[in-house]
């Protein structure tokens, strides 16, 4: 008589898991798509005889134009965002997975007519349409929380979301150095047929995992909105800030860290590709395995305190201009410390959610960090006309900006 039972319990099981892992898989090939763009874009710009830009233009132009279109896509998912989330609450995660994947095939489709034309224009308006999909992320948040029955089990999966993120960013960048090889056309086309994969296998077999229903009045100005309701929930507001100067430091150092290596090391795309994927690679391995053993241990509070400590002082030392071959040290460093903050961030975030709220919330935590992603590329455009290295510096304090606050609040028990 339990043979039934224990059947009907195996295949519940072995649905939610399969879901589990289609949503890894959106993750894993957003990723792709993100890390596509990272050796392509400075060379857009930066290298001699670019069609893109002017011979003569200045760096500061240069990095300006660089800063625009690294921004385009977190300014507009800090838009979408948190209209996702709470969509996804109301209708469900299915229907937001397939519009959203919908939506990034037309960005795609986009960045190939502005590779083909040359224009700078239509390239920063494909990454604002890939950027309104790309607020999707909230919605998978609150997916794996669905899917995930218990704490334990919430910060094991929310793990795996920061391995295939990485996974996904380590070949991303591999893919958008090689491909571009062949011309700028190509990384796009990929990015664009992945993603029509990824369409085609959430619509045959996603089994949506929301079942409860409640109304909401959704608003487009809800981006802006929702930076004063974060701040007003007590328990999140310290965690979004702590994320939002994160978010910044990591922006200027990550996504002008191709300009330095260009700049000071002449690398091309097909090499500054390479190096990405092994930082990206290392933080999928860390994410997955090697930070296991510290989170497990650990206070969550206490693992962002001294991570965060660290990364700033890491990347402030950057700025003695090592050598290229101190790269194969330090961005295995960077990416491990990156790979505690990540999930150990999230997961606190979505504990402190109702399990009727996850859209809603991790939405608003997504539009706070695309709106720091969306913000630092354009002030970092401005500094690497002052001087290439000088992002890397701003990146450094934000850090341990963000350290220092809410290490004060742990000193005052806010957190115990």
């Amino acid at each position: 008589m339990n043979k039934q039972p224990s059947k009907w319990m195996f295949m519940q099981t072995a649905r939610l898991n399969f879901s589990l892992w289609l949503v890894l898989f959106v993750v894993f090939l957003d990723h792709v798509g993100i890390g596509l763009v990272y050796p392509m874009f400075s060379s857009m710009l930066f290298e001699p005889g670019s069609p893109f830009i002017d011979s003569g233009a200045s760096n500061a132009i240069k990095g300006w134009y660089l800063g625009l279109m690294l921004s385009a896509m977190p300014f507009a998912a800090f838009f979408s965002g948190p209209i996702l989330g709470t969509l996804s609450d109301q209708k469900g995660r299915r229907p937001l997975f397939m519009f959203c994947l919908s939506l990034a095939i037309v960005g795609y489709v986009c960045s190939v007519i502005g590779v083909i034309a040359n224009s700078l224009i239509i390239l920063i308006g494909s990454r604002i349409v890939v950027g309104l999909a790309d607020g999707s992320m909230g919605v998978v948040s609150a997916a794996i929380a669905d899917l995930s029955p218990n704490d334990s089990t919430k910060a094991k999966n929310f793990g795996l979301y920061a391995m295939v993120s990485g996974v996904g960013f380590a070949l991303g960048p591999v893919l958008g150095g090689v491909l571009s090889a062949y011309g700028f056309t190509f990384p796009f086309l990929f990015a664009g047929l992945a993603t029509l994969l990824n369409l085609f296998l959430i619509w045959i077999y996603f089994n949506e995992t929301h079942t409860v229903r409640k109304s909401a009045v959704i608003r487009f100005a809800d981006g802006i909105h929702n930076l004063k309701k974060a701040f007003l929930i007590q328990p999140l507001r310290v965690l979004f800030l702590v994320s939002v100067f994160f978010c910044v430091g990591w922006s200027f150092f990550y996504e002008f860290l191709p300009v330095i290596w260009i700049s000071d090391y002449g690398f091309n795309p097909v090499r500054v590709g390479f190096f990405f994927a092994f930082g990206a690679g290392f933080y999928a391995l860390s994410s997955g395995v090697l930070i296991r053993p510290i989170v497990s241990r650990c206070k969550p509070y206490r693992v962002l305190f001294y991570s965060l400590c660290a990364l700033g002082v890491v990347t402030i030392l950057l700025l003695l201009h090592p050598g290229a071959i101190w790269i194969w040290i330090y961005l295995p460093i960077v990416n491990f410390l990156v790979a505690l903050i990540w999930p150990t961030y999230t997961t606190m975030i979505s504990d402190w959610a109702g399990r009727d709220a996850q859209g809603e919330i991790l939405g608003i935590s997504g539009s706070l960090q695309a709106l720091a992603f969306a913000i630092s590329p354009l002030a970092g455009g401005f500094l690497v006309g002052a001087n290439t290295h000088m992002p890397m510096f701003v990146g450094g304090l934000s850090m341990l900006f963000a350290a220092l606050f809410i290490g004060i609040l742990l000193r005052k028990k806010l957190f115990y």
